[in-house]
């Protein structure tokens, strides 16, 4: 091994030690690579005797990829499919804002050009990171990616002609970076939405029964899961016929289609912050168990479900704090924010297999957005010929109207208005997806998203269970064998099986350990006494910052007064944030947002020299007062009934 190669392999190690010892480990490197040098006489790299780099001038050639990028913020995400021989990395160092990120799968290549080129200074700059493959590469997307990040892409010509494996790379890429986009805009947005709803009724969800203490109860059950797709219209006999032949989980919003067709699900999940309970205020819920997570609307705690359970999906911070509060422990479970994936998971969990998917279309079928049934069965989606392209809309207005609002008491103009606003919603999120027979089929953004969802889980799980997807007509799901409903069940559920038998057995033969509530009501206690010292630090600065800020003549608030407001905010923002916000979650939860608004603004603004963004940073300090200020006091209000509550149970 050159000194270069192991100068090179140990700023690498930093962050990925997994590829520094690949590269440490590589015994030989038997690949036709060579250096040359160009007309411009700069050394050019040539694999199997074709020239990587511009034979003009590779230099010029980075800069002017460099130059053309449409994002340059300090946290763009620069990604570069290809090392070459370091010029564009280099000069993307040295020119552009953010970090680079340079994915090069060949490690007879990488390995090569480490050995003769010392990429050891750019390393120091922190920013500069090498990836081998999509494991590494997503370690690092998702370590990087900060709040508003963007992220660019770029390559070579010879790349994407002789790339290892370009086209999918590249594809995986965009639908990686809008999943990320995705998660970490809803974590920042919606954290604290989820908190105040797992603080709604708190004390009786920690008195219902845990799933994760069930693990494989159901081991080698055969399990369909139903969602509201427009297969499920097509299927709906072929379900009722079969449904003694496997455990059946309801998503919420296709309960109502199983009651008028007579078939009682085994389990029914709904995870929805919103009031759904005319979704699953049934006849026959009686005979339905309920799995929820904590922030789930709490309607269903008055519906006298056969059971209640309970999961804490840990992609929240949420069920990280319930969980917490019981000094339970942190159990993996997933939901990825859809209903029909935590029914999925719930299958995983306890056992089941096969699993078998129906209704789960995640695309327009036939025109269909909802089976038959549905509450929401008249939306529908055409081809506009005049514009050729797809179009959501509405049957019957009014129909659809009373379905959608049914869980809110507006007037007649403001449901008009909200079911306007949905269509246009619906419209502007319109995407394609490959069909099962290799077609393109309208869905809606969000829809795709959870198509890369259950792939991910297929290729994560798919060796542990068999995985069907009955949904034809739908999207193409990898991972999943896609048969029709009446062929799956013949093809994995064994004739034997009886599930009356499999299910006394599962209700009877174990209980729920449930939640230490002592320690619920101790830990809630604690969290109460730091919120109330933040409260009072938050206050001060509050009243501190309202008295200068909000003034009458603007004309007091020049660049020089500012800087001093935002110098006295930044230390007692520090003391909160260094002191509270990341050593109590609860802190993080109800500031999140606003944390993130101010990191991004220091970050792309490290030196203040313009007016009006020194000025907006100055209210995003006291908007984090404020706001801390009041979440605060309506939480420990909120806890504070929640202690009454399990002290007077």
């Amino acid at each position: 091994m050159t000194d270069i190669l192991q100068n090179n392999c140990n700023c690498v190690a930093k962050y990925n030690k997994t590829l520094a010892d690949k590269l440490q480990n590589l015994k030989s490197i038997d690949k036709n690579i060579t250096i040359d040098t160009n007309l411009a006489g700069e050394y050019n790299l040539l694999i199997d005797g074709v020239p990587v780099h511009s034979l003009t001038g590779a230099v010029s050639e980075a800069k002017n990829i460099a130059a053309s990028l449409s994002h340059n913020d300090y946290g763009t995400l620069h990604i570069i499919y290809g090392i070459g021989l370091g010029y564009l990395a280099d000069e993307f160092i040295q020119a552009l804002k953010g970090k680079v990120i340079v994915y090069e799968p060949d490690l007879q290549t990488l390995a090569f050009v480490l050995s003769v080129v010392d990429l050891s200074q750019n390393f120091k700059t922190g920013r500069l990171f090498l990836v081998s493959d999509k494991s590494e590469l997503q370690k690092v997307l998702y370590s990087s990616y900060r709040y508003k990040s963007n992220a660019t892409f770029s390559y070579l010509d010879y790349y994407k002609a002789h790339g290892l494996d370009f086209k999918e790379i590249s594809d995986w890429l965009k639908r990686e970076i809008v999943l990320i986009e995705h998660n970490y805009d809803f974590q920042v947005n919606n954290t604290k939405l989820f908190f105040y709803s797992t603080l709604k009724r708190l004390a009786e969800k920690y008195k219902l029964k845990k799933l994760v203490d069930y693990k494989d109860a159901l081991k080698d059950t055969p399990a369909i899961i139903v969602s509201a797709g427009p297969s499920l219209s097509k299927n709906i006999d072929i379900l009722k016929k079969y449904s003694d032949k496997a455990v059946i989980f309801c998503v919420g919003t296709a309960l109502s289609t199983l009651y008028k067709n007579d078939i009682t699900p085994d389990f029914a999940n709904v995870i929805e912050k919103v009031k759904t309970l005319q979704h699953y205020n049934l006849p026959f819920a009686k005979d339905v168990s309920f799995i929820c997570e904590q922030f789930s609307e709490t309607s269903y705690l008055d519906i006298p479900f056969k059971e209640k359970f309970i999961t804490n999906s840990l992609e929240n911070d949420d069920a990280r704090w319930f969980l917490e509060k019981a000094e339970a422990p942190f159990t993996d479970f997933e939901t990825k924010g859809t209903v029909a994936y935590h029914a999925l998971y719930c299958a995983y969990y306890l056992g089941c297999n096969p699993i078998i998917l129906l209704g789960q279309d995640l695309a327009y079928s036939d025109g269909a957005c909802y089976s038959k049934g549905s509450k929401f069965e008249d939306l529908e989606c055409v081809f506009d010929n005049a514009s050729q392209k797809y179009r959501i809309e509405v049957k019957d207005f009014d129909k659809f109207k009373n379905a959608y609002c049914a869980s809110v008491d507006w007037s007649e103009d403001k449901k008009t208005e909200a079911v306007n606003k949905r269509l246009e919603k619906l419209n502007a999120n319109l995407v394609t997806v490959k069909g099962q027979n290799d077609n393109l089929l309208p869905t809606d953004s969000v829809y795709s998203l959870f198509i890369d969802y259950l792939q991910d889980f297929a290729s994560r799980y798919g060796d542990k269970r068999t995985l069907v997807n009955a949904s034809i007509g739908g999207a193409l799901i990898n991972g999943f064998e896609t048969l029709p409903l009446e062929f799956a069940v013949s093809k994995y559920v064994q004739p034997e099986f009886n599930k009356k038998d499999v299910l006394n057995s599962f209700y009877n033969a174990k209980d729920t350990h449930g939640f230490d509530i002592s320690k619920v009501k101790k830990n809630i206690a604690a969290d109460i006494r730091v919120m109330k010292s933040v409260f009072e630090i938050a206050l001060s600065a509050r009243d501190n910052l309202k008295k200068v800020l909000l003034v009458e003549d603007e004309s007091k608030l020049d660049l020089k007064t500012l800087d001093k407001i935002i110098q006295n905010a930044a230390g007692v923002y520090a003391n909160i944030v260094n002191n509270y916000m990341l050593k109590y979650r609860i802190i993080k939860m109800l500031m999140v947002k606003e944390y993130n608004i101010i990191a991004y603004l220091t970050r792309e603004n490290p030196v203040l020299t313009d007016y009006e963004v020194t000025k907006q940073l100055a209210f995003a300090y006291y908007d984090y007062f404020r706001y801390c200020v009041w979440r605060l006091d309506a939480t420990i209000k909120s806890l504070d009934e929640t202690l009454n509550e399990l002290e007077n149970n």
